[in-house]
């Protein structure tokens, strides 16, 4: 009969294997898979994680991607500079706006300057497509594809953030910024954007010519 002790031995060991297995598997599926990758519009824009080498060359190769915009790290970190190498190596353009707020480095952007120069770069046409990610690929990459949304697609906020909490999800965090700045974004951004289009339309379009009386 086995004793006590050999059989908590077999489990210890056991468990120990499917945690080693499970930890192959998720770093093995992170060389492979391309992570938290999704089809925003099919032929222009892609969002996901920062990606491992290999993925992320599949990603653009599959996808034909002309422009990757990342929105973490400062452009001293490793995983910065491999990504720019890779754009050198791949011919694709890399935009780099770290979405956080940079008054206290010395530089006078806030967030919502860059998400609104974030939200430029994946509208305009000549940088499609484009993929464009953070680090976990949930928080910030939702954060500009709120604002693209609600800038350039005349989408409102309801809708928009609707769109993320049907996918991704929406994430609160306790230190950083979220989903819930673009409620500022959108007052301070986007509607006096679509104002000043408005009456830009407006002064543009010919006034008719007064009636005639004979």
């Amino acid at each position: 009969m086995v004793s006590r002790r050999k059989w908590i031995r077999r489990g210890l060991v056991g468990a120990l294997g499917c945690l080693t297995a499970q930890q192959v598997w998720r770093h093995g599926h992170d060389y492979v898979f391309a992570d938290q990758f999704a089809v925003v519009e099919p032929g222009k824009l892609y969002r996901g994680a920062w990606q491992q080498p290999w993925p992320m060359r599949r990603v653009v190769t599959n996808y034909k991607v002309k422009t990757v915009l990342a929105l973490a790290h400062p452009p001293t970190h490793p995983l910065a500079i491999r990504e720019k190498q890779m754009a050198e190596e791949l011919g694709y353009r890399w935009v780099h706006i770290p979405i956080v707020d940079q008054r206290g480095l010395g530089d006078w952007r806030v967030i919502s300057d860059l998400l609104e120069e974030a939200a430029a770069v994946l509208a305009d046409p000549k940088n499609q497509p484009v993929y464009f990610h953070c680090h976990h690929g949930i928080n910030r990459t939702s954060m500009v594809q709120i604002a693209y949304r609600t800038k350039y697609c005349g989408w409102t906020l309801e809708q928009a953030t609707e769109e993320i909490a049907q996918s991704f999800g929406l994430v609160e965090v306790a230190h950083g910024p979220d989903y819930r700045h673009m409620e500022s974004f959108y007052r301070e951004r986007v509607l006096p954007f679509r104002q000043a289009e408005t009456s830009q339309a407006k002064a543009a379009s010919p006034r008719p010519e007064p009636t005639r009386t004979f």
